[in-house]
């Protein structure tokens, strides 16, 4: 192979890399948005039940407690 021609062939390759270096950005920051969004749901869901049920909070942290315990998350995926 010609020098010229690996020249051209570095470049290309150069300009994949960057390529995929900006959509594994953009892919980042979707799943930081998509997080983002789930953490607001989540908030609203916990509000509605403070509402609903004042007692919440503290049923929660005895289910929570109680589920950490007993449950493997990798089940749950399974599941």
């Amino acid at each position: 192979m010609r020098e010229g021609d690996v020249e051209k062939q570095i470049k290309v390759l150069q300009q994949e890399i960057a390529l995929t270096g900006e959509e594994v950005e953009a892919l980042k920051r979707d799943q930081r948005a998509g997080m983002d969004a789930l953490r607001l749901e989540l908030e609203v869901l916990r509000r509605c039940l403070v509402r609903m049920h004042p007692d919440f909070d503290e049923c929660f942290a005895v289910v929570r407690a109680t589920v950490m315990q007993e449950t493997d998350p990798e089940a749950l995926l399974n599941e």
